[in-house]
């Protein structure tokens, strides 16, 4: 079992090395690239003679200008402009390895905390499978390098700070005689994990929070506990206190952006709907176990069964409370679900565990059987067109790049018109890629912020998609 489940691994960061090498710059990725103007919104327009990122002092530079103007995820900001930095071919090496590892921490979090390198093959199948399937936003949180850096790695290192906690929590015998360099390991943890996101961290502080009062209580609070807890509140200070969300919340007054009127909650209705279906099969899986045992608790033999069902359910506290706040705020909110899918995810793989403890099958054999080739089909066939119809669109960029190099040593001062790619959405047969097609970077309008910050990081006029 230990060797079939290593492989799972590996051919997982093999598949997801593939893609993000097939993956290309997108979006915020170029603007990445240059040290952040002072004062300027992110994607806004910068300075003929904006610097580009050639060292660790220009992202410094970069990422305080950001504190000020934008946001406080800091943590998200360093890593992403230090691989685009470093190039592309380095994130994708590291990015497909983040995934893998995420995949292995919901593994270790739902096995009590234990990092153990032996592993059940079809859990990791079933945990990828969550986090591919139920993903509404994959290429923004996966493979993309902004996206990626500010929500793949973040929860990772989140999934991380938690590990020794919920260990601690089914034994607490673990970690009592850890000498100083593992607290101050854990509050350093704690402080990145911490300034990652506004809509999960706050639940976390209080669950946390909560359990050390518990501790104390019991005479048995330790210092790592409390280190990490102090660092991980310090870090999301930073995070909500941040000058640039206030100035971002400014702007956002002035554009009026803040209001949320009847169009933005029909839209928010909506985005709800969509994030409700791609999370519908976890949502069933855990109200059905609910419902199913409530009159059934006899069942469970395990003796650490109440610790089970009270960590899913805090984990499922956090999806809904991210999901509700988000909801609320008059933002785009699907990219965030990903965040709301990953503790879902451990919150099922709890109950899975729990089930597998005490000797429960949630599913008939029939039933189970039919799932699991319904399952494997999908993946096979997603993964596959995936692959294939991003290939087609690799090729496709790739000679747009050479062309743009040519453009600029050339000085040519036009605006350059860039063919449609080869897929387009009227393509029936890419619909089998399950919503991960990369899209291209170019759109039609030549003065959208995107085009723009194309053209400054090739040095060309301008580029725009030809309709």
């Amino acid at each position: 079992m230990k060797k079939q489940g290593l492989i799972v691994l590996f051919v997982l960061f093999s598949f997801m090395y593939i893609l993000n090498s097939l993956t290309p710059l997108l979006a915020d990725d170029y603007f990445a690239a240059f040290v952040w103007p002072e004062g300027v919104r992110i994607n806004g327009l910068v300075p003929g003679n904006a610097i580009r990122i050639a060292s660790f002092s220009d992202i410094c530079e970069s990422v305080k200008n950001y504190f000020l103007t934008w946001g406080g995820r800091i943590p998200g900001s360093v890593f992403r402009q230090f691989f685009i930095w470093q190039g592309k071919a380095f994130f994708n090496l590291v990015n497909a390895f983040m995934l893998t590892t995420l995949v292995a921490e919901v593994y270790w979090l739902s096995h009590e905390g234990k990092v153990t390198f032996s592993f059940n093959p079809t859990y990791l199948v079933w945990i990828f499978f969550s986090l591919w399937a139920f993903n509404v936003r994959f290429i923004d949180t996966c493979l993309w390098v902004a996206g990626s850096c500010d929500y793949l790695w973040m929860t990772v290192l989140i999934l991380a700070f938690l590990m020794p906690y919920v260990r601690n929590y089914f034994d607490e015998s673990v970690f009592k005689h850890n000498k100083i360099v593992v607290a101050v390991m854990l509050f350093f943890l704690g402080l990145i994990a911490g300034c990652s996101h506004e809509t999960t961290n706050c639940w976390l502080v209080i669950i946390i929070a909560y359990w050390l009062y518990t501790s104390r209580n019991k005479k048995d609070l330790q210092t790592w506990q409390i280190s990490g807890f102090i660092g991980f509140v310090l870090g999301y200070a930073l995070l909500i206190l941040a000058p640039g969300n206030f100035s971002r919340l400014q702007l956002q007054q002035n554009t009026g952006s803040l209001v949320m009127s009847n169009a933005l909650l029909g839209n928010k209705l909506v985005e709800l709907v969509i994030i409700l279906f791609f999370h519908f099969i976890l949502w069933y899986f855990i109200i059905s176990f609910f419902f199913k045992f409530r009159n059934r608790k006899h069942l469970f033999v395990c003796r650490e069964t109440g610790l089970y069902l009270k960590t899913a359910k805090l984990f499922i506290l956090i999806a809904c409370g991210s999901g509700l706040i988000m909801f609320f705020i008059p933002s785009n909110g699907l990219r965030t679900s990903f965040l709301n899918l990953v503790y879902l995810t451990v919150a099922s793989a709890f109950l899975f565990r729990l089930l597998e403890r005490c000797g429960i099958s949630f599913f008939d054999k029939a039933s189970k059987s039919f799932l699991s080739i319904i399952g494997c089909a999908y993946l096979i066939i997603t993964m596959s067109v995936s692959l294939w119809g991003n290939y087609i669109n690799y090729k496709y960029w790739n000679d747009i790049v050479i062309n743009l190099d040519k453009a600029k040593v050339s000085s040519a001062n036009i605006v350059i018109e860039v063919s449609p790619p080869p897929t387009s959405r009227n393509d029936k047969w890419l619909l089998g890629s399950g919503l991960h097609l990369v899209p291209i970077p170019v759109v039609n309008d030549e003065k959208h912020e995107f085009n723009k910050m194309i053209s400054i990081y090739y040095g060309i006029k301008g580029i725009k998609l030809k309709k």
